[in-house]
């Protein structure tokens, strides 16, 4: 009974999934069933392929849901590609087929634990959404930790005291001393003076070298001795000078009366806005530093923060972490399946009509590619009649190039070729135009077997000399001298 549309066609959809050819298939109806199923088992791997797509780009990565899906089912059919070419590409039989399949099935495991674990985040969406908000607290309070050691961190808080100080010399009309750390011009002497304390110790060094030797150079106390000597103590001197310096600003801040409290005010005045306008920059990269942290930081649900958070949920509960490779492994099946199926199926019908046909083809494409090159290659190539090419053998030593050598065909040999090639047509009509007709005869009614009977029933009016009855047939005897 045929079977009706609908089904018909379903069943070939699957037969096209499976990758099975139809025209061997229907020379075994026996076979369909299971490349049905094989179908069946890729296209559910398909499906799964886009759901697990579907959900990364949704959950993992926050794109649209809408928008989501085309490229949920495109991915779909790449994975559907793959697993068609995975089952198609194995070997039918033969002792190597486990070894011919292993690269592919350790391509079809890499794809089922891509395809995997997307899933398994999606049934785990709660708990790593509460536990993502855990990291992020704890990121945020590792950052403001770091920040208190930063160099942003150190330029606000030596700006705030020097505000501060000058704030408070300002409302005591200059009787506050002026603390000299936080004086722009001691400041500066400071920063001289430990820039000019290093060269002195490098001009030492040098001075050291060149006078006990080690250098490069002969010690003792010549030209370069004396000029780095004379190096060392010019900054030795330097150093006195911003030391005394120092000192002369550290007395002039502190000292108690009027005029000194008159000057220590103005002064507090001038340097005060700058003190400010630096305060408020180191602040606002301050600032700036933090918002971005906690921006980049607040919009982080990716994959990788939802791996961490299942890695740390599972790190602290033995049933979680069954529960999470028990659904890893459960996809990871289902996506190999087809290849699975595929290498554990035994040879069957199809197989072997499958191998001879693909013999068949060779051997044709062998008659065919022999037959036109027989026709215009070494056979008659020349456009001579009775003439073709053969093998030269190793011994002809002619000096031509050509493995081939020249020699006449046999007539009968171009005649029955041209024989074989002649195309014959069939004439219609041609019992009408011959006028003949056959009639058979009244003994041919009784049965083609009738002349054989009777045949059989005569009796051999042969003489039987010389000759043997034998069962069956008759033998005749040879003599000595004949033989």
């Amino acid at each position: 009974m045929a079977e009706s549309g609908e089904p018909r066609r379903r069943s070939g959809l699957l037969i096209a999934i499976s990758g099975a050819r139809p025209e061997v298939l229907d020379q075994c109806p026996t076979e369909r069933i299971k490349f049905q199923s094989l179908g069946w088992a890729i296209l559910i791997t398909c499906g799964l392929a886009t759901l697990s797509m579907w959900f990364a780009l949704t959950s993992a990565m926050g794109f649209n849901a809408v928008m989501s899906f085309p490229i949920a089912v495109v991915w779909g059919l790449i994975i559907m590609g793959i697993d068609r070419w995975l089952v198609t590409s194995m070997p039918l039989d033969g002792k190597r087929k486990l070894l011919i399949a292993a690269p592919r099935l350790a391509l079809a495991i890499l794809l089922g634990s891509l395809i995997s674990t997307p899933i398994v985040l999606r049934i785990f969406e709660s708990e790593i959404n509460n536990q993502i908000s855990v990291i992020k607290e704890t990121n945020e309070a590792n950052f403001l930790s770091s920040q208190q050691n930063s160099s942003v961190q150190a330029q606000v808080t030596k700006w705030q005291n020097t505000v501060n100080n000058l704030q408070a010399v300002i409302d005591s009309h200059g009787a506050k001393p002026i603390n000299p750390s936080s004086d722009p011009v001691v400041q500066g002497l400071t920063t001289q003076l430990n820039n000019e304390r290093k060269t002195a110790a490098t001009d030492y060094q040098a001075w050291q070298c060149q006078l006990y030797g080690g250098c490069g150079a002969p010690k003792g106390n010549g030209p370069l001795a004396q000029a780095s000597h004379a190096r060392y103590e010019n900054d030795e001197t330097l150093i006195a000078n911003f030391t005394n310096e120092i000192t002369a600003r550290e007395q002039v801040l502190q000292a108690t009366d009027a005029n000194s409290q008159k000057t220590r005010l103005q002064q507090a005045q001038n340097a005060l806005p700058a003190a400010q306008a630096q305060l408020t920059a180191a602040q606002a990269e301050e600032t700036t530093l933090r918002n971005n942290f906690q921006s980049t930081n607040g919009a982080t649900n990716g994959l990788l923060i939802r791996l961490k958070a299942l890695d740390q949920l599972s790190a602290g509960s033995t049933t979680l972490l069954t529960a999470r490779w028990l659904l890893f492994a459960l996809f990871l099946v289902i996506e190999i399946l087809p290849v699975t199926v595929k290498l554990l199926q035994p040879q069957g019908n199809y197989e072997r009509i499958l191998r001879k046909q693909i013999e068949s083809e060779y051997r044709d494409a062998q008659w065919k590619m022999g037959g036109s090159s027989g026709r215009t290659g070494r056979s008659g190539g020349s456009g001579a009649a009775g003439v073709e090419d053969v093998p030269r053998s190793s011994s002809d030593d002619s000096g031509l190039d050509s493995r081939w050598r020249r020699r006449s065909r046999d007539p009968l040999d171009v005649e029955l070729e041209n024989v074989w090639n002649t195309k014959v047509e069939s004439v219609g009509g041609w019992a009408h135009r011959a006028n003949t007709s056959y009639e058979p005869r009244p003994d041919d009614i009784t049965g083609p077997n009738r002349l054989d009977d009777e045949l059989r029933g005569l009796s051999d009016t042969r003489s039987m000399g010389g000759y043997d009855d034998l069962e069956g047939g008759i033998e005749r005897r040879y003599g000595d001298d004949e033989l």
